[in-house]
């Protein structure tokens, strides 16, 4: 599916300016260059500029890029553009982190590894303070 067809009507106008966090999303991938599974959990935060997304379509949209070949800078990357171009935010921050079954399995063979990426547009990336407050949020509240 695309990222039209996720957000279908899912697009609301609403006098809303506070950062908007959904996060622990789990996702799955293939990983392009070796053919192996990655596996984790995805924040997404953006903050309304007079539109607000429905909140299950936050996950729809990882989905969309997760469930193709993959590598994860991309997916990070793909996610965060694909909320800026739906919802024209003041700002969008996207981290991912994964397990490469790449790295678990063969090369260097490390169980207990992770990777972490991310993207920062708008607010997110000029405005200190704003940044500060999702990467605060993301490290903060334990996943249950």
């Amino acid at each position: 599916m695309s990222v039209a067809e996720v957000i279908g009507e899912g697009v609301f106008t609403e006098d809303c300016s506070e950062m908007v966090l959904v996060k622990d999303i789990e996702f799955y991938s293939l990983c392009e260059h070796h053919m192996l599974p990655f596996y984790g959990r995805v924040h997404v935060a953006y903050i309304p500029n007079g539109r607000i997304i429905g909140l299950s379509k936050i996950p729809r949209i990882v989905d969309v890029f997760a469930r193709r070949l993959q590598v994860q800078e991309r997916m990070t990357q793909q996610i965060a553009q694909a909320l800026h171009v739906a919802l024209q935010p003041k700002g969008v921050g996207v981290v991912a982190d994964a397990h490469h079954l790449c790295m678990m399995m063969r090369g260097v063979q490390k169980q207990n590894s992770s990777a972490l990426t991310s993207c920062l547009l708008g607010a997110f990336q000029t405005d200190s303070k704003t940044r500060n407050e999702f990467l605060n949020f993301v490290r903060s509240i334990p996943p249950r």
